[in-house]
């Protein structure tokens, strides 16, 4: 409950910010005014809010039907409903020796959906069956070509870190630089990285501000001890592949910093 006084006197400062500047306020200002109390009654959030709810009702809406009063909509709302979770459990429970003629139509059934309908379950479905795992972490099937680690950033910065990271993780190919004229397995710049406009982790989308069509995404938090959480901006994402080793993805991210210097509004710099 402390917590969410704390939160809710955050609100209550960004309300009265919002009045003096005289920008017009909602009635969902005034209900956050009141988050302790349901908290109290509910517990926490995630277990009463209702964003689930709200996107079945956003796929429900996207169902086509003949729009006819006095129809049976009701049924082709459930039929629809049935369908596409019989289709998705289908999916899950899939055995991986299954006939590929069966992979196939299951596929064709997805795809086709997917294209009469958008933002519905079975176009989720067909994002995910497009998608390829490693290391745990979905990415697209078709990747661009290999790009120059060394000129991704001016000073050749994100060569040195990727090496070092590879190092670590591979220490069996004894990795150098290509540079050097070492003994071991040569890290080259130009042949082992892709880009990745982006990944999905535990069903979690994440992009990267290198994407050159939408930067949305690029930001998360990643754990830092057992109760901290940092936030971050995900620069870029990376495919690499040494040798015959798996393709392993990786970030490279910029930590966000703050002090007591940073202005409360932006019009205050």
């Amino acid at each position: 409950m402390a917590q969410a006084r704390v939160g809710q006197d955050f609100l209550a400062q960004y309300c009265r910010a919002l009045k003096s500047l005289g920008i017009h306020t909602t009635i969902n200002h005034h209900l956050a005014m009141h988050y302790v109390k349901f908290i109290k009654l509910f517990g926490p959030v995630y277990g009463w809010w209702l964003f689930a709810f709200e996107r079945f009702n956003g796929m429900l809406k996207r169902i086509n039907h003949n729009g006819h009063d006095g129809g049976r909509i009701e049924l082709t709302l459930i039929r629809h409903w049935v369908m596409a979770h019989l289709i998705y459990e289908y999916l899950l429970s899939l055995p991986a020796d299954a006939h590929p003629n069966e992979s196939n139509h299951i596929d064709q059934i997805v795809r086709k959906a997917a294209q009469e309908e958008s933002g519905g379950m079975l176009t989720e479905l067909a994002i995910s069956r497009s998608e390829v795992s490693v290391d745990s972490v979905s990415i697209p099937r078709r990747l661009g070509k290999p790009i120059n680690i060394y000129d991704h950033f001016p000073d050749g910065g994100t060569y040195a870190l990727l090496l070092e990271h590879c190092q670590r993780l591979w220490p069996d190919l004894r990795l150098i630089n290509d540079a050097s004229l070492e003994d071991g397995t040569p890290f080259y710049r130009s042949e082992v990285c892709r880009t990745l406009p982006f990944i999905r982790k535990d069903g979690i989308r994440y992009g990267s501000r290198a994407n050159k069509r939408t930067r949305v995404d690029c930001y998360a938090f990643i754990s830092q001890g057992n109760d901290r959480r940092v936030p971050v901006e995900i620069s870029s994402l990376f495919s690499i592949q040494v040798g015959d080793k798996p393709p392993h993805v990786c970030a490279l991210i910029r930590r966000m910093s703050s002090d007591n210097n940073i202005p409360p509004m932006p019009w205050d710099i």
